[in-house]
């Protein structure tokens, strides 16, 4: 009879925590095929399609670590220039949500380098543009073995051709983000 009870009190306790988990995981196809959809539809430019995929998932999939996941991809859509519906803000809002709910989320590395680089994008499209190439500070070359077996006139050259290249750099830099500000002051276009 002891022997017994050492046998059965293991089953029952494992039995009961398998009951215990609050639903089902999806199949692995479903979460697939749901972030196929939503890629497809954004890749299409109708994001509007992709959150009502995204939305259905977690309506079907409620309290599953995908469905969690699923607050990343809508950020990252929110973000996305070429959304006409999103906005740095509100991708902002999203990823610090999708952060705060979950420490071991899949897509946390990816929400944070995307948060970061989000809120820096908003930073440089509400500060006022006073800055011209001219006042910018001059690059620090960071590699000085380069100029090391150079000759003073060649570290000078070198040194005048990245600016030239930063200037470059920052003119481009400067008129896509007076493409997103144009979009984002005019989302209906």
């Amino acid at each position: 009879m002891k022997k017994a009870f050492q046998v059965l009190i293991p089953m029952l306790a494992l039995s009961a925590c398998a009951h215990l988990q609050p639903s089902d995981p999806p199949p692995p196809g479903d979460w697939v095929r749901t972030l196929s959809y939503a890629r497809r539809d954004v890749t299409a430019g109708n994001y509007y399609a992709a959150d009502k995929i995204l939305d259905e998932f977690v309506r079907t999939h409620p309290a599953t670590p995908e469905a969690r996941e699923i607050g990343f991809w809508k950020a990252a859509y929110l973000i996305d220039p070429a959304n006409e519906r999103g906005s740095l803000s509100g991708g902002i809002a999203a990823l610090d949500a999708y952060l705060a709910a979950d420490s071991a989320g899949l897509y946390r590395e990816q929400a944070t380098v995307l948060r970061r680089t989000a809120a820096v994008a908003q930073g440089i499209a509400n500060a006022p543009r006073t800055a011209t190439a001219d006042t910018l500070p001059t690059p620090v070359v960071k590699d000085t073995a380069i100029l090391a077996n150079k000759s003073r006139d060649e570290q000078i050259a070198l040194l005048k051709d990245q600016l030239a290249k930063s200037k470059d750099d920052l003119a481009k830099a400067n008129a896509e983000l007076d493409r997103i500000k144009k979009r984002l002051a005019n989302p209906s276009n």
